[in-house]
């Protein structure tokens, strides 16, 4: 009996330390045990996980699929397609674990990651950008920067808006659109294509819950800010104004159509030969071509109409940044990708590819990014973008999460229960106030 135990004992003490030695040392990516240069107690190198979602995920799988190759057995970049919402990155980042080691945020929403979970949960990124801050487009950097002047976020693409048009259906009716140079010219030429058949020349989310950006753009476009002298918040400001005013005179000439799910409806209008013109930022170009095969060759890309003639025509909308958190476990594999990413030649084609529009200008010399492109009729479509990236900066500030809540509200409010604008806005501007004087 007394030897039937021991046999017993000395069994179960034998598959714990192998099941030790399988979850242990003998992970060859254990990152329990890693050192200072990204590598576990044997030697072997640490992967990285990197979050991002839609065409930005497929984008970076080519470039991390280019860079692994390269970078042999120091680690690979394993991309992990993740949501655009952050249902999964805030819960992380708040409680310190789960954290991808890189990730994606909008470039409007950084500020508020820094200002809700602190810097010190941001690794410091100011190395890949001190030697040559004059080569990335000003606004963009200057969102990634922390209060204590350090970049804990790295610009990865920008949003400059152009018009996409569609040139065999502009032609056919007769309209030269280098004579559109006013929203209302715009507007009036929309309603002539209302005629010749079931076409738009706008689309968004009347109730404004699944998209804002037609807002943005227009109010961007006017040089607006969202907040006054003070820091406080002011959604009601004549800019505003004047971006709701423009898109209910859009809805009421019937050139604008309702897109209730904006993301998936836009692309389904595309495709129905149905919407035919929209402002929009370049970084569309890449869905456009993966989802709207179908109309490839038959657009083109100009610059938008201004609010009066001679006015500015620069917009931007969107963009996105990377960072890097403070908790992986190989930060010097984190920032050689990122490098390899946006600095790199291969790095730089890859995001044109997918119509990423680079923040790093240096790319706009390359080969590929003056390259024609046919799905837009062989336009050049990045020397057409890079020429409209003059766009005034917009102050995000550190809450605009919750502004943006409220905006959806006042757009809803404007567009679909037709409040007066400013009513409205002032209301919104109220409500988001509260909710920052709250925290």
């Amino acid at each position: 009996m007394k030897k039937r135990k021991l046999l017993a004992l000395l069994l179960i003490l034998i598959i714990t330390v192998s099941l030790g030695a399988c979850n242990g040392a003998g992970n060859g990516n254990d990152k329990d045990n890693v050192g200072n240069d990204g590598k576990t107690s044997l030697g072997t190198a640490v992967d990285i996980h990197v979050a991002s979602w839609n065409n930005a995920a497929d984008n970076l799988s080519e470039i991390a699929e280019k860079f692994n190759a390269a970078n042999g057995d120091k680690g690979k970049v394993i991309i992990d397609y993740s949501d655009s919402d952050y249902s999964k990155l805030k819960p992380a980042l708040a409680s310190g674990n789960g954290v991808p080691d890189i990730f994606q945020t909008q470039s409007r929403d950084i500020p508020a990651f820094f200002n809700s979970y602190g810097l010190r949960a941001f690794a410091d990124l100011s190395d890949i950008i001190a030697d040559d801050a004059e080569n990335w487009v000003d606004f963009a950097l200057e969102t990634c920067k922390g209060e204590d002047g350090k970049y804990y976020a790295i610009p990865w693409d920008i949003g400059p808006v152009g018009l996409y048009y569609r040139a065999d259906i502009f032609e056919e009716a007769g309209i030269d659109v280098n004579t559109l140079t006013t929203w209302d010219k715009y507007i009036e030429a929309g309603k002539l294509l209302r005629t010749k058949g079931d076409y738009y020349v706008e689309a968004f989310n009347f109730n404004g819950a699944t998209s804002t950006d037609e807002f943005l753009i227009y109010f961007n476009q006017l040089g607006g800010q969202f907040y006054d002298e003070n820091g406080n918040v002011n959604l009601a400001s004549e800019e505003m104004i004047r971006a709701a005013e423009l898109c209910l005179k859009m809805i009421d000439a019937g050139v604008a159509m309702d897109i209730p799910n904006a993301w998936d409806d836009r692309i389904a209008a595309i495709n129905e030969n149905r919407l035919v013109a929209f402002p929009y930022p370049a970084w569309y170009m890449g869905t456009m071509k993966n989802s709207c095969e179908n109309t490839a060759g038959k657009w083109r890309i100009t610059k938008i109409p201004a609010f009066e003639e001679g006015g500015n025509v620069y917009a931007n909308a969107g963009g996105s940044v990377l960072a890097v958190s403070s908790t992986t476990k190989n930060l010097d594999l984190a920032k050689r990708f990122l490098e390899y990413a946006i600095k790199s030649k291969e790095g730089s084609d890859i995001n044109m590819k997918y119509g990423e529009f680079p923040s790093y200008k240096p790319a706009y010399e390359t080969e590929y990014f003056k390259s024609k492109d046919e799905y837009f009729g062989g336009l050049e479509v990045g020397t057409i973008f890079a020429g409209l990236t003059g766009a005034p900066a917009t102050k995000w500030g550190p809450y605009f999460t919750d502004v943006s809540e409220s905006m959806k509200t006042a757009a809803g409010n404007i567009l679909a229960n037709r409040m007066d604008p400013r009513q409205a806005l002032e209301a919104a501007t109220k409500d988001a106030q509260s909710k920052i004087n709250a925290k």
